[in-house]
């Protein structure tokens, strides 16, 4: 996780992904200090998927942040990492 500065409300943010059309949900989420943290950290998550040698990219895949209301506040295209779409 992304550390957060000293002094700022920790929030929660979830990263569902959607793989071959399925949705993979997550229940857990994480702890971050503001929503550009949580969104760094889905475009890691999308790096890390890609790089995966074993990966298919013609799957479709998808990382969204979501914050705590509920609300998608990023997505990441797992082909085309780097670019976020708020």
């Amino acid at each position: 996780m992304i550390a957060a500065v000293e002094g700022t409300p920790m929030r929660r943010y979830y990263f569902p992904i959607i793989h071959n059309g399925e949705m993979q949900v997550d229940e857990m989420g994480e702890l971050f200090g503001s929503a550009e943290l949580a969104i760094q950290y889905g475009a890691r998550v999308a790096r890390d998927i890609v790089s995966d040698p074993d990966y298919d990219h013609a799957s479709g895949t998808v990382v969204i942040v979501v914050d705590a209301s509920g609300a998608a506040i990023a997505r990441h295209r797992v082909d085309s990492v780097g670019a976020a779409e708020h």
